[in-house]
């Protein structure tokens, strides 16, 4: 990558670090996807200010079919790439044709997978409690099926987001943005008892980490740790499903759904920003509707087959 671009694209990570203030991962993502962007029209001898509309389609083509994207990564890049250019388009560093011809991959909306009642009693029963770290590993199956947090909201979690006596907490989600989201009951007694006698086992003495998950070593546990001891857990219990803790935030929107919570309430407790992502979630109103529908409708229900005189 020439000097050039390389200052451009430093200028863009500050700006949607400092100034959108994107979560560390997706300022990672974006990293990765404008340099490969970047380096590709390098590789071709070309600067970001000289580039025109057909260099942008035939790296779209590359990543399509030299690189095989699926269309979720095409997808990602590509919102990257729009997102890059447009800061670039408000300082006439590049044309608008640019960012014309750049469309938007539309996705086609799969349902999200989850799991069933059963399948997460198995999954809970084959923690060993009796352990610090297996006790550690409870509770965080219980916050996450209980407050639909995502991994990155759960390893930031400090105790001083905690508050006990309301059984609320303070998380912050993408963009940093601020929400108070509620843990149920049977949360409330692993947390608190992991909190109060559990952790400071884990901790090396004289320690201090104000993280409410800690590692065997002490230190903060990682996004990287969760999702390992989630795939052996559902391995333990015989759950053949690709699961991750994303899956779990799934299994609790879904639940409550089922339960009879609404899609606005489900938008806030998932801290959505829009409700338009919190809609894949109504497959599960459609479903409990039909089977309300073929249990209770009386044309289910009463034979109106006409029966021959005797």
């Amino acid at each position: 990558m020439n000097k050039s671009d390389a200052r451009l694209l430093k200028k863009y990570m500050n700006h949607i670090k400092l100034e959108k203030r994107l979560a560390l991962n997706s300022v990672e993502a974006y990293e990765r996807d404008l340099t490969d962007f970047l380096e590709y029209l390098d590789s071709r001898g070309i600067c970001l200010t000289q580039a025109d509309s057909v260099n942008i389609s035939e790296y779209v083509i590359h990543l399509s079919k030299d690189k095989d994207f699926s269309d979720r990564s095409l997808a990602r890049s590509i919102s990257s790439l729009r997102g890059f250019l447009k800061f670039l388009l408000e300082d006439d560093y590049i044309i608008p044709e640019m960012l014309e011809i750049l469309e938007p991959v539309k996705l086609k909306k799969s349902l999200p997978v989850f799991l069933t009642y059963e399948e997460l009693q198995r999954l809970f029963s084959v923690v060993d409690t009796s352990t610090p770290s297996g006790f550690r590993d409870r509770t965080i199956l219980e916050m996450f099926y209980s407050s639909g947090l995502r991994v990155s909201e759960l390893v930031d979690l400090k105790i001083s987001n905690i508050y006990r006596q309301r059984q609320l907490l303070r998380v912050f989600g993408k963009g940093s943005k601020e929400r108070i989201v509620p843990y149920s009951d049977d949360a409330a007694r692993y947390l608190h008892e992991y909190i109060d006698r559990m952790r400071y086992q884990l901790m090396k003495k004289g320690d201090f980490n104000e993280y409410v998950f800690l590692n065997n070593r002490g230190g903060r546990l990682t996004r990287q740790g969760i999702w390992k001891k989630l795939k052996e857990f559902a391995a333990l219990a015989g759950i053949t499903k690709d699961i991750s803790p994303h899956k779990l935030r799934h299994t609790f929107a879904t639940h409550l759904l089922e339960g009879g919570a609404d899609l606005r309430s489900v938008q806030m407790l998932l801290g959505h920003s829009s409700i338009n992502t919190t809609e894949i979630y109504t497959h599960v109103e459609q479903e409990a509707i039909h089977r309300e529908f073929d249990k209770k409708h009386p044309r289910e229900n009463i034979d109106f087959e006409e029966k021959e005189d005797d």
